[in-house]
């Protein structure tokens, strides 16, 4: 309207929707870490220290950073050892809430102990990834994207050991020598709608590639956001040595 004149018209779907109400954070953080005993025998994994800081402090500090408020840990194994560590997270700024896993429910069960379903989006990560990847970036994209779940993304290169013969009905056309392929793999975090808890039951394990496959059986939307920032899946004693390595020479930016 231009003085009191009707100027154009704009339908509903043409104006931004509404922010969702702020998200909260679950950090899955109640695994056994077998494959790096005798590290993890009095310690939780998430709990190792590298370049002087616990991998769940760093998780929980850069969750605080990008303005996620409210944050559960999802404990069972050691759990003593993190509320005695990070305490209510006042320290990190956050406000830090304990999910007590009688059994051990999996990288998605521990979404069943929530009191409460949340007003808004739920990022879940696991609790044993070294990342610098940017919170405030997943949460905007999973917004814009309108999806029902967003799962982050990394690039990863695995190289044949072999010479790889490319084909056409049994003509040889060449010889990939020790190629390397790139694929996308799952990276351990995701922004997930209220409304997918619905596929969470109370005291069952699942993992959340199950709720996923559930998730997308109904048809709704999912998304992969890309993870360009350095990551660590700290999951072999190998790759905690990297990681290690890593911030010992300043390479983990």
């Amino acid at each position: 309207v231009e003085d009191g004149r009707l100027a154009g018209v704009r339908t509903v779907g043409e104006f931004p929707a509404a922010r969702p109400a702020p998200p909260v954070a679950v950090v899955m953080v109640g695994g056994r870490g077998e494959r790096l005993r005798p590290l993890t025998d009095k310690l939780p994994k998430p709990l190792l220290r590298i370049g002087g800081t616990s991998i769940v402090e760093r998780i929980v500090g850069a969750l605080g950073q990008a303005g996620i408020e409210e944050v559960w840990l999802s404990v069972n194994y050691l759990a003593e050892e993190f509320e005695a560590r990070l305490g209510d997270g006042s320290a990190l700024g956050v406000h830090l809430h304990y999910l007590h896993e009688e059994e051990v429910l999996g990288t998605a069960g521990g979404l069943s102990l929530l009191p409460e379903r949340p007003v808004g989006p739920v990022l879940v990560t696991n609790g044993d990834l070294v990342t610098t990847v940017d919170f405030a970036a997943l949460v905007d994209f999973h917004w814009h994207h309108q999806g029902a779940v967003t799962v982050t993304a990394v690039e990863h290169l695995t190289a044949v050991p072999y010479g790889v013969l490319r084909t056409a009905e049994h003509h040889l056309l060449a010889i990939d020598e020790k190629p390397a392929r790139r694929d996308l793999i799952n990276a351990g975090m995701y922004v997930l709608e209220p409304e997918v808890l619905r596929f969470v039951s109370p005291g069952v394990e699942v993992g959340m590639p199950e709720l996923i496959a559930a998730v997308i059986a109904e048809g709704l939307p999912v998304h992969a956001f890309p993870v360009l920032e350095r990551w660590f899946d700290i999951g072999s004693p190998e790759e905690f040595e990297k990681v290690l390595l890593a911030f010992a020479t300043g390479e983990e930016e």
